[in-house]
């Protein structure tokens, strides 16, 4: 079960920091939007600590193959599939 939503697009983050501008309030905003008054909450705090409507890269486990790797067992796979 996926409890968590889509992720805000920088489009709905213009539309939330231009709204909260008008002062507007979140519930008003969340309504406006169809988010939930905390996503926008989270929104406009992120905005003002790094005056950014871009989402932050996600942290994560390093990939154990570089992009050239990949590419080179990807390629050999498919010339010679073993079935």
């Amino acid at each position: 079960m996926d409890l968590k939503g889509k992720e805000i697009t920088p489009q709905e983050r213009k539309i939330i920091i231009k709204l909260r501008n008008e002062g507007k309030t979140l519930r008003e905003i969340g309504k406006i939007v169809g988010r939930t008054p905390s996503s926008i909450q989270r929104v406009i705090n992120n905005y003002t600590s790094s005056k950014s409507i871009i989402s932050k890269p996600r942290s994560g486990r390093p990939s154990k193959l570089t992009a050239r790797e990949k590419r080179y067992v990807f390629k050999s796979v498919r010339l010679n599939p073993i079935l």
